[in-house]
């Protein structure tokens, strides 16, 4: 398989897992480091970030692709997400793939619609 082949399949099973509330399908490798605008410090290993994503994927009620940019071992995607209380966060995420899995995770998106609320 391809290294590009490799990212994107990555890739596709974490918004597979996340919209189907199944982190145990995402490939981590075992020092794996997820960062987000909400999360005070990151998380690292895998099973941390294992259950940080099962722990914050039911609030979400779709995860969605919009556009993906993928660059050697490095993924760049536009998304959408919505949460249980009808917010929609348009962001950014940056993953970065060794050997088939993730090893890097960086969300950014704009806090402020949580603050506003449902739309």
């Amino acid at each position: 398989m391809s290294l590009r082949a490799e990212v994107e399949q990555a890739v596709s099973l974490y918004f597979e897992g996340v919209n189907t509330k199944n982190a145990g399908i995402i490939p981590l490798t075992d020092d794996v480091v997820l960062t987000g605008p909400m999360m005070p410090e990151p998380v690292s290993g895998e099973d941390a970030v294992r259950r940080h994503i099962n722990d914050v994927a039911p609030f979400v009620t779709r995860m969605e692709r919009k556009f993906t940019v993928i660059e050697n071992d490095t993924a760049a995607v536009i998304l959408e997400f919505e949460g249980l209380n009808g917010v929609v966060i348009q962001g950014a995420e940056f993953f970065r793939v060794r050997e088939g899995k993730i090893c890097l995770d960086q969300t950014f998106f704009d806090t402020r619609p949580l603050l506003k609320g449902a739309r």
